[in-house]
């Protein structure tokens, strides 16, 4: 598999990791990615994430998420 291939393929179990968590419906979900900008924090940070298991990265998502100004805890109770 080529290393595009790879990432792809992480970066979409992350995701969804990250949206089950949540349990937020896919079009709940879209909105929170665009928002703030979850697939390039992925890409930006795949080196270094793809080492962890997938709730660490879950978590760094949520980190990020309330460094952009949103805030993880609401968005678990908003939907």
């Amino acid at each position: 598999m080529r290393k595009e291939q790879q990432i792809a393929t992480w970066l979409f179990m992350m995701l969804t990791a990250l949206r089950k968590q949540l349990h937020l419906s896919q079009s709940e979900f879209l909105a929170v990615v665009k928002d703030y900008h979850l697939v390039n924090f992925l890409i930006s940070q795949y080196e270094l994430l793809h080492y962890y298991d997938n709730d660490y990265v879950v978590s760094d998502l949520l980190r990020h998420i309330d460094e952009q100004g949103g805030d993880s805890r609401a968005l678990r109770r908003a939907f």
